[in-house]
């Protein structure tokens, strides 16, 4: 039995919808793969941009299926459209994205069709990306180097009081150097989807801690910036640690052995090898190096996280990773490389690339120093 590929999401939640169509749109849309063919249900206020912008073999007008209904006298559900729809293309089965709501499966499948759960991502074709994807990437990671570069910038031009670190005659935190990396790349046409991190001293241990408080000198202050086209929607991401004064020796030969490690990881890449392969070895580099992972002091310290993930319309795609898990890097991925070290005594540090996996090596999108202290 034939299967047609069905999304009913929003562009906005869905990259796969928005990959399929190319279309932006804030509410659920109906749209459906069939026998080679692509198709939209478009309702009155969106139809007619959709034929202009989407790019489908057809748009359908939703309308035209609520009064078919209508003239019958019910009051027809989403559901009784979607079964209309289907019934007159003769679909039965149907493979949906793993986010589809159950409550949307339920229905369907009440109504007899046969619902399975499609691959992450829904068009596995997303994970090798194309010339102009690449170019999208580069553009969205050029913008986040200077979105970093200009919060670099205004701790340069910071001064060191009692204790803190002072901007304009006020004391800099993470929230207020965080609104202003964001106004940044709203000014240059990107979209701070999720906070950019700005984290210092102990709040860098914990890789995902977005940063609060007084920004503090002399310590690892991590920026993970990770923003959004709103052109292409596509993704840059991109980490460095700084240091406001003086750092300590011991935030010194952290930094070091981390932009070795990192080094070491994109020195790796290349198609046809393994994710793991590559986690592996940053793991022992570190090892050797004097840094382990484990619990010490109650808490995991170390070398916590996977060193990359795929990059795309999403910031983090799947399945591809390196990782501790088997992945095979195939030409035209589009990987981020970034490992890190993380110790209570010391701080964190993490430093973040994004790179194109080639046949013997990788090419890494739009470069950036990687250095520690700023004075």
């Amino acid at each position: 039995m034939a299967v047609a590929k069905f999304i009913y999401d929003t562009s906005e939640r869905s990259a796969d919808l928005f990959y399929a169509t190319r279309f932006t749109v804030h509410d659920p849309i109906i749209f459906f793969e069939w026998r080679g063919k692509s198709y939209l249900v478009l309702n009155d206020l969106e139809i007619d941009r959709g034929k202009r912008e989407a790019k489908v073999d057809r748009v359908l007008p939703f309308a035209s299926y609520l009064k078919k209904l209508q003239a019958k006298g019910a009051k027809p559900r989403l559901i009784d459209i979607l079964h209309r729809v289907f019934s007159d293309f003769h679909i039965r089965r149907l493979q949906v994205p793993r986010s589809t709501s159950f409550a949307l499966v339920d229905a369907l499948r009440k109504k007899g069709y046969r619902v399975e759960a499609g691959p992450d991502p829904f068009f596995p074709e997303r994970s090798v990306k194309t010339v102009s994807e690449v170019s999208a990437i580069e553009a969205s990671q050029r913008v986040t180097f200077a979105a970093i570069d200009h919060a670099r910038t205004l701790l340069q031009r910071s001064r060191v009081r009692r204790g803190r670190i002072v901007y304009r005659n006020a004391v800099l935190t993470s929230e207020r150097l965080r609104e202003y990396i964001s106004v940044f790349l709203l000014e240059h046409g990107m979209n701070a989807v999720n906070p950019p991190i700005v984290s210092c001293g102990i709040q860098s241990c914990d890789g995902h801690e977005i940063g609060h408080g007084p920004l503090k000198p002399h310590q690892s202050i991590v920026m993970d910036v990770f923003p959004r086209s709103l052109k292409t929607f596509y993704f840059g991401d991109a980490t460095r640690t700084f240091c406001k004064g003086r750092a300590p020796d011991a935030l010194k030969r952290l930094f070091a052995t981390v932009r070795e490690g990192e080094k070491l990881g994109l020195q790796m890449v290349r198609a046809g090898r393994n994710g793991r392969v590559i986690h592996e070895a940053i793991v022992t580099f570190f090892e050797k190096n004097g840094f382990p992972t484990g619990e010490k002091e109650g808490r995991i310290q170390g070398f916590m996280h996977g060193t990359g993930h795929a990059i795309g319309l999403e910031v983090h795609e799947e399945p591809s990773r390196i990782n501790r898990y088997d992945c095979t890097l195939k030409r035209g991925m589009v990987m981020t490389v970034e490992p890190g070290l993380y110790y209570s005594a010391i701080g964190g540090v993490r430093l973040e690339d994004i790179a194109v996996v080639n046949r013997s090596g990788c090419t890494v999108l739009a470069h950036y120093p990687k250095e520690l202290e700023i004075r």
